[in-house]
């Protein structure tokens, strides 16, 4: 009887939602052995807190990957938006802290509605255009700084010490950088409830049945481009808190690991399904995971290997599921 009951409730799941189950269960599991490995030391609180503290840029990074996996899509050039922000914030600080924000801000909205023209108006393949942009981008970058970090505007202004401060503090335990992270989760999720929510799904699950039900798949695809740059410069502000500086060249692991946490988490690169809580899974399963290997002693060289291999394992099982 009980076995009868467990069957028809977990019928009654979602696709979405078992995949959510499944990645838990994985996450459990794998939590359960970074804690016999560290001998109960990774469990302690305030690890759990450093965690989350240094997943936050990649958490938000991987919400706005989230969007254009959730479209079909990938976005290579989020890597890029970050080193531009970062490099953008410190380089105008003398215009002042919000000056430089808002300049950051208008730079990755516009990289993200060139991505979106380009794919959507002119209908090219996201993979090569935002692999394009991002090449353009980091050039840019560094044409800005001449190819190094910088620590002062150019007017030789000091970063804001609210800014410098920022990523250190924290409210009770919540410190603010996930704070930030609540935040978007909390926008995306009232955006998820709205129509344009189930727009963005029903465009990625098939695209041309949603044009043809009146869904304008265009308008769309203009949004969750550009509000996953915009996400992307509020996780290069971040950046520049935790480093206290501008660097060109930062970033360039956020592509894969974006990728990595989003699959992972149970979405499809087909697009049209997913959710922001098996993605916030998927960072969790990483960074666990990286913690499990460092642990082990495993070469930093060969780790970026293993994290590939586990996204074509996700890949493959989420893309079978959707068959």
């Amino acid at each position: 009887m009980h076995t009868k009951n467990l069957s028809s409730w977990s019928a009654r799941l979602t696709g979405d939602q078992r995949s959510t189950l499944r990645t838990s269960g994985i996450l459990v599991i794998l939590v359960i052995l970074a804690s016999l490995i560290s001998k109960g030391t990774f469990i302690q609180s305030q690890n759990i807190i450093n965690i989350l503290n240094q997943n936050a840029i990649l958490m938000l990074v991987a919400f706005g990957q989230f969007l254009i996996i959730a479209l079909g899509g990938i976005d290579l050039s989020v890597g890029a938006v970050m080193a531009l922000t970062s490099v953008l914030v410190v380089y105008f600080q003398h215009l002042g802290m919000w000056a430089s924000f808002g300049i950051a801000l208008l730079a990755g909205a516009l990289v993200g509605l060139v991505n979106a023209y380009l794919v959507v108006y002119r209908r090219l393949p996201a993979f090569i255009v935002t692999l394009a942009t991002m090449e353009i981008v980091y050039s840019a970058s560094k044409m800005v700084t001449g190819g190094a970090a910088i620590y002062v505007s150019s007017q030789n202004a000091q970063i804001d010490q609210r800014l410098l401060l920022f990523f250190k503090q924290s409210v009770g335990p919540v410190s603010y950088p996930v704070l930030c992270c609540i935040i978007v989760i909390a926008i995306l999720s009232v955006f998820f409830r709205t129509r344009w929510g189930y727009t963005l799904f029903a465009t990625g699950g098939n695209e041309r049945a949603a044009r043809i039900s009146g869904i304008s798949t265009a308008r769309v695809k203009i949004c969750a481009h550009i509000m996953t740059s915009v996400i992307c410069v509020i996780g290069g502000i971040l950046l520049v808190s935790r480093i206290g500086m501008g660097d060109p060249t930062t970033g360039s692991t956020q592509q894969l690991d974006s990728i990595a946490a989003v699959t992972i988490g149970g979405a499809s690169m087909s697009g049209g399904t997913g959710t922001l809580a098996g993605t916030v899974i998927g960072v969790l399963i990483l960074s666990v995971l990286t913690n499990i290997m460092s642990l082990l002693h495993i070469p930093t060289t060969i780790q970026p290997a293993i994290k590939g291999i586990i996204i074509l394992i996700a890949v493959y099982f989420n893309t079978r599921e959707k068959k």
